[in-house]
């Protein structure tokens, strides 16, 4: 098996994202298969189902905590058996490992608690802690926390957004929304310049 979800998995692992039919029709286990393969593309539509009645809540976060403990400890042991010699023969994958070895020197503990919320190593930080030979029983225990935080956060997300989509009233004020938004993109970009420049204006 090789990696390419989120910093991680081979061709052999991309799949599209499965639409609500798909996920409606297999249930839990296509939730699982999902968050496995994909990650959070599937349980943020698991949870816009919600928004529908296809799903109940217990549901789709059990399953997504499933996926996600399955992903994250199948890496983790790749990373622990196979190490180095696996990765000589996936140097894309390899270049991910190196980002997430760096991280995890400088922030070990808050990288074990955060990383399931960092984009594009996914795979790679569960298989850096691999390699690094923390205790397996340590890493198990913050996978369980993490992943069901995650589960809850992200399927709770999926379904405000499924709420918001099927709401018109919420439906027309997404320009404004938008506006705001902006603006306060705007404000962040204008402050952080401010800092790096010793409070001069820019």
């Amino acid at each position: 098996m090789s990696p390419t979800r989120h910093g991680g998995r081979h061709s052999a692992w991309q799949v599209r994202a499965m639409d609500m039919e798909t996920i409606a029709r297999f249930g839990p286990a296509a939730i699982a298969l999902g968050t496995f393969l994909e990650g959070e593309t599937t349980v943020l539509l698991a949870g816009a189902g919600l928004a529908l009645g296809a799903f109940d809540f217990r549901t789709v976060v059990l399953s997504a905590l499933v996926g996600s403990l399955a992903g994250d400890q199948f890496f983790f042991w790749l990373g622990r058996l196979k190490g180095a010699a696996w990765l000589n023969g996936h140097p894309r994958f390899g270049t991910a490992v190196d980002k997430a070895a760096r991280m995890m020197v400088r922030h070990r503990l808050p990288l074990l608690c955060a990383y399931r919320f960092i984009y594009g190593l996914r795979g790679a930080i569960p298989f850096a802690f691999g390699v690094s030979g923390i205790c397996w029983r340590f890493f198990l225990l913050a996978n369980v926390v993490t992943a069901a935080l995650w589960s809850v956060l992200v399927t709770m997300l999926g379904m405000h957004a499924g709420r918001v989509l099927t709401d018109a009233d919420m439906l027309a004020r997404l320009p404004l929304f938008g506006a705001l938004a902006a603006v306060a993109f705007g404000l962040v970009v204008v402050v952080r310049r401010r800092r790096k420049s010793g409070g001069e204006p820019t």
